[in-house]
């Protein structure tokens, strides 16, 4: 029996026609569909790449991008959180880096991915689930994910321990 999946492409990847696949490396990841119609746990594509260099680096980043386009449900981008680590930046004496937003809240730095890593200026870095970063996060704080790059988001911890509770 062939397994079903629900496909994250790279946006920027664009058919030639109505009957063409994508070609692996365009995938970010899937989604296996169950014979119930659900989805299982998503899986990354380790072959993908980005086609340009603002194309997303992994899929929080395609799913940010996506869901601020209206164009991904949030509960796959919540999925997605649950399961993956983070970047958080630190300062050079081992406390979280807090930093302003674009619209001047107070935020903890935190990335997807290297090539976000590499749009900040911190002394250091941690590799956290959702877990942990909820529990440096004061319960009304915010974290500011991928600063500087073509789709920063600010994340209220509110949404960020619904995202935790939802888990299937």
């Amino acid at each position: 029996m062939d397994e079903e999946f629900e496909l994250l492409l790279d946006p920027e990847w664009l058919a030639d026609g109505d009957d063409e696949d994508p070609p692996f490396e365009a995938v970010i990841g899937m989604w296996p569909r169950q014979p119930d119609g659900t989805t299982g746990r998503f899986r990354s594509n380790p072959e993908y790449l980005p086609r340009y260099a603002d194309s997303p680096s992994d899929p929080i980043d395609a799913l940010l991008r996506l869901a601020l386009a209206g164009d991904a449900e949030m509960a796959q981008l919540q999925a997605v959180l649950r399961d993956s680590l983070v970047d958080l930046a630190m300062n050079g004496d081992g406390r979280p880096l807090v930093d302003r937003s674009p619209d001047d809240v107070p935020c903890l730095i935190v990335t997807t991915s290297a090539p976000h890593r590499r749009r900040v200026s911190a002394p250091g870095w941690r590799q956290v689930a959702l877990e942990e970063l909820l529990a440096i996060l004061a319960a009304d704080g915010e974290a500011l994910f991928n600063p500087g790059g073509p789709a920063p988001v600010r994340m209220s911890a509110g949404f960020l321990d619904e995202t935790l509770r939802a888990a299937p």
